[in-house]
């Protein structure tokens, strides 16, 4: 079982840095909670105070889906990540407010009597950059035009020149896609040391073996970039095993591999986010469990997982 401890509020802003603190949830597998874990923090920081954007960069959308800003929830005119990193849309101008779907309108609401129903709630403190199905073109988009490949070094260098501020508690988060292209090798090339790449691990052996080739590949850009402009020292502080076995759902196999994992890394890993069915319904339900469902294990677990981040809630007047 993991050792981690809850910890104090972590330095957003370490070494004096302007730009927010980026998170970035990343492993070469598919189906291993990525956007599950970065819905459940982001949700989680907004309502515990924190300012939370969310970076939708798998052309998927699946993050943005459930946040209601996908591509059939989104105008013409809006904007979304692909246009943010080629250069058409400025930072404010891609990001959108996270909505929550309230459901249909009931049969027995007036509109006179009880005003306009609202579809859709803002979920307060969180926002998100969209993501884009054009985002499967991007490494071609690369090829043709070098220099968007540091659109979130640009972004970071903006609030080192002043001519972006970022809020006091203010927290960025990357939806990575299961792979390490062009768009994921230009968001790890962006952070440096303060931030962290976590992997979140579905206790399967498959995933297991992807977390070894993740912190070889960390280091290989690590090296391959040190003596170069970009920062690209984004390490794995802390590992994320997901589903891992109950009483109900205990295969040996999980077990083993959560064992394994441990062992190797026992410093490293965080609070078990532990199996549940719970979580797959927020698609559906087109909301995040931590708020629908705020006493599920997904939600107890992704509690302690902020905790254990150095994310406790912040004072009420802090949060304002």
């Amino acid at each position: 079982m993991s050792s981690k401890l809850p910890k104090p509020k972590r330095d957003l802003r370490p070494k004096g840095r302007m730009h927010p603190l980026i998170l970035a949830f990343l492993l070469a597998a598919g189906g291993t909670t990525k956007t599950t874990t970065t819905i459940m923090l982001g949700t989680i920081l907004a309502l515990r105070g924190y300012t939370v954007r969310i970076f939708d960069l798998d052309a998927q959308c699946n993050a943005s889906e459930i946040a209601n800003r996908g591509p059939d929830d989104l105008a013409e005119s809006d904007f979304t990540v692909w246009d943010l990193i080629t250069g058409e849309a400025t930072l404010e101008e891609a990001t959108v407010q996270a909505r929550m779907w309230n459901g249909a309108e009931p049969e027995d609401w007036d509109p006179e009597v009880d005003g306009e129903w609202d579809e859709y709630l803002a979920i307060p403190n969180l926002f998100i950059v969209p993501g884009d199905e054009r985002m499967k073109n991007l490494e071609k988009h690369f090829a043709s035009n070098h220099s968007d490949f540091s659109w979130l070094y640009d972004q970071t260098m903006k609030y080192r020149t002043g001519e972006l501020t970022a809020r006091e508690n203010e927290v960025w988060l990357m939806d990575l896609p299961a792979n390490y292209g062009q768009i994921t090798l230009s968001t790890i090339t962006a952070m440096d040391e303060d931030d962290e790449v976590i992997p979140p691990v579905l206790v399967t052996g498959k995933e297991a073996k992807q977390l070894e080739k993740l912190l070889i590949e960390l280091r290989e850009v690590t090296h391959h970039y040190r003596n170069k402009s970009l920062p690209a020292r984004a390490t794995v502080h802390n590992i994320l095993l997901c589903g891992t076995p109950t009483s109900s759902h205990n295969a040996a196999e999980y077990q083993r591999t959560v064992d394994e994992i441990e062992e190797a890394h026992g410093d490293r890993v965080l609070p078990h986010v532990r199996y549940s069915g719970v979580a797959a319904g927020q698609y559906r339900q087109k909301a995040p469990v931590a708020i629908t469902d705020p006493k599920s294990r997904p939600t107890q677990d992704y509690n302690l997982v902020a905790d254990c981040l150095g994310f406790p809630d912040l004072e009420p007047e802090a949060a304002a």
